[in-house]
């Protein structure tokens, strides 16, 4: 009997020591992580305005540098992907970024010329140049790409500081971004000859001319999201 209790201790001893070895690990922006449940507003376009009720998500998460002042935001904005890192100044109570942000969501979009929208002369919208089109080097046309670029104005993130759709309290967060458009405008060039179907046929394509890249001013637009840390509470579903 004294060796069964013995065993039954040091079994105890342990489980005891194995949970004192677990610890919670927290990122460097841990005052900022977090998913939630937002309502958007737009400024220059009502029809861009999304209720809480619809759905939408903002995820704020450190970068792999994980240094306690850079962090990024990843939404979709008119249904288009928002991911920008920015360096920000303050702290979760009052906070902003210090420059914009490449939209890093749109990928090899940043430098494909086929992925952009292209405008003809009259600046109707047509589609992009097609590979067939570039028949010649030195062609050009003009063009814009949507939600190139992104600033962080102004946050903020209060705890306990909203009730949600199911009457429970969370965090808060509210903040104002601007997304950019970019002109821009296309070329063509002669692909490398090791790149020809036909090597004795010359092959062409389209790209984004070097350095044409600008703001196109006035087709700014200013968000407002809205909303409370995501709960998981079935009453908060807003799906």
């Amino acid at each position: 009997m004294k060796k069964i209790i013995f065993i039954c201790i040091a079994a105890s001893m342990m489980l005891t020591s194995c949970f004192k070895e677990i610890d919670n690990w927290y990122t460097n922006t841990s005052g900022y992580d977090g998913r939630y449940s937002i309502a958007i507003t737009c400024e220059e376009d009502s029809g861009l305005d999304l209720g809480i009720e619809e759905g939408e998500h903002l995820m704020i998460y450190n970068s792999a540098a994980n240094i306690e002042n850079e962090i990024i935001i990843d939404t979709y904005l008119d249904d288009e992907h928002i991911k920008g890192k920015f360096n920000v100044s303050g702290n979760p109570a009052s906070f902003k970024g210090d420059k914009e942000a490449v939209n890093v969501a749109l990928g090899a979009a940043i430098t494909t010329a086929n992925l952009y929208f292209g405008f003809n002369a009259s600046w109707a919208i047509t589609n992009p140049p097609s590979a067939a089109s570039a028949t010649s080097a030195g062609l050009k046309m003009n063009g814009v790409q949507f939600y190139t670029r992104v600033t962080l104005d102004e946050g903020r993130i209060t705890p306990k500081g909203k009730t949600t759709i199911g009457g429970n309290i969370s965090d808060g967060v509210f903040m104002k971004v601007t997304i950019f458009t970019d002109f821009l405008v296309y070329e063509t060039f002669q692909k490398p000859q090791g790149d020809w179907a036909n090597p004795n046929v010359p092959e062409f394509a389209w790209r984004v001319q070097e350095g044409s890249r600008e703001n196109l001013d006035g087709e700014e637009l200013h968000f407002t999201l809205d909303g409370y840390r995501y709960t998981g509470y079935p009453e908060d579903d807003v799906h």
